[in-house]
């Protein structure tokens, strides 16, 4: 797996987005690893806009596996959201 927090990786302020969405899922084994995902990018000097979804009482792709819960249906209507 690629830790892009991890010593030594590249500067995450050299991200060549100029909107960033990170999403997680509080059931989600990578939940921990999103979350430092998005604070290093917010903390790095990047000058674009980062945005973080926190979904609760969900795991890992459910918006995959159970696409017609209500969460799912929050998240992708958001996620469309984001990419408009």
């Amino acid at each position: 797996m690629i830790n892009p927090v991890a010593p030594g990786a590249p500067s995450l302020a050299g991200l060549g987005c100029s909107k960033l969405l990170v999403s997680v899922s509080e059931k989600d084994i990578l939940w921990s690893r999103g979350i430092s995902f998005y604070n290093a990018v917010k903390e790095s000097g990047w000058k674009g806009e980062a945005e973080l979804i926190e979904v609760e009482g969900e795991g890992h792709a459910f918006h995959i596996v159970n696409y017609e819960s209500e969460s799912a249906k929050k998240f992708i209507v958001r996620l469309a959201s984001f990419l408009k």
